[in-house]
């Protein structure tokens, strides 16, 4: 459980971090809120803007590519699978990194947006509950629960501790997202933000070595992948 919520931790940083680049450049966008990108992909729609429109639509498919090779490569390689998809997530980030170099904004979200469906891909594999499908949504409606369920004497505060910690570094991420790009630029942004993935992969990595109890859950969660 200790290592799980280490990942979400970092995940949520990441997810605060890479959701603020993509807040700035790409005017609004999000890689990980799906009901606000409908959202504004229906305004976009009414409105006529179908240029903007048709890149918020983008985002899904390059989201849901990434969901479907994820999904692929574990029901393919169930003992190699996780270390594939770290290693994959990873040359993703890097490939955002170089296409900053040459290529427009766009062009650069591209490997990110596949990056985010494969990372929450490895969310469901590892069962992590505290990085949901709904996310900062679900974070913040389980804070409601959990109150309740202290109330009734049926929980502790340290859930409380733990839903709070992961919703501010999803906020200190992007507070940190916006200061660094503000005051460099965005190739140095995702340089920085590619270190702390792969410090959270090979975390994952050594848990997915380590423990066999940690590869069991991962086959059961497995039967999980139900939208």
């Amino acid at each position: 459980m200790e290592n799980k919520i280490k990942i979400a931790y970092i995940f949520s940083f990441i997810y605060g971090y890479i959701n603020s680049l993509g807040f700035i450049i790409m005017n609004g966008l999000f890689f990980t809120f799906m009901s606000g990108n409908s959202v504004r992909l229906g305004v976009n729609i009414g409105e006529l803007n179908l240029g903007t429109g048709f890149r918020y639509f983008s985002l899904f498919l390059f989201l849901i590519f990434g969901a479907f090779i994820g999904d692929i490569i574990f029901s393919y390689y169930r003992k190699t699978g996780m270390f594939i998809l770290l290693v994959l997530e990873l040359f993703l980030f890097m490939t955002a990194v170089v296409f900053s170099l040459r290529h427009n904004a766009w062009v650069v979200f591209i490997p990110l947006g596949i990056a985010m469906g494969i990372q929450n891909v490895v969310n469901l594999l590892i069962g992590n509950s505290l990085i949901g499908r709904s996310f900062i949504s679900g974070i913040v409606f389980n804070l409601g629960i959990a109150f309740s369920r202290i109330l009734q004497k049926k929980s502790e505060w340290g859930i409380i501790r733990i839903y709070l910690n992961t919703w501010l570094l999803f906020i200190l991420g992007a507070v940190l997202g916006t200061i660094i790009l503000e005051n460099s630029n965005l190739c140095i942004s995702l340089i920085l933000i590619t270190i702390v993935y792969a410090y959270a992969a090979l975390m994952i990595f050594r848990v997915w070595k380590s423990d066999k109890r940690f590869l069991v859950r991962m086959k059961k969660n497995k039967s999980k992948f139900v939208v």
